[in-house]
């Protein structure tokens, strides 16, 4: 079985933007998941989810200018066909990095 550290990136979007689609035949192990808010004059707030259940809190406040962590040392395990998700009050103003270990 081989381990890869690996990482995708978005930006958060009203609507729901596809962060990452865990591949067939792979578990991932999501081991970071940043937000930072590129507006810099209006605060926003974010929602994470996989499959539709929530993995931070229901529209987390993200500050002008802010950055924030929502893993804080904790780990989320994902399996095939696992959609994570991240949900924003505007287009294109909060920025997102999900670091993850695939094992396939």
């Amino acid at each position: 079985m081989a381990n890869t550290l690996k990482r995708a990136t978005g930006q958060a979007t009203i609507a729901g933007a596809t962060i990452y689609t865990v591949p067939a035949g792979a578990t991932v192990t999501i081991v970071g998941c940043r937000a930072a808010n590129s507006d810099a004059s209006a605060n926003h707030w974010v929602t994470f989810d996989i499959n539709g259940a929530l993995v931070s809190g229901a529209e987390t406040p993200l500050p002008t200018g802010s950055a924030l962590d929502i893993m804080s040392g904790s780990k989320i395990v994902a399996i095939a066909g696992d959609v994570i998700k991240a949900f924003s009050d505007t287009d294109g103003d909060i920025d997102v990095y999900i670091s993850y270990l695939q094992q396939s």
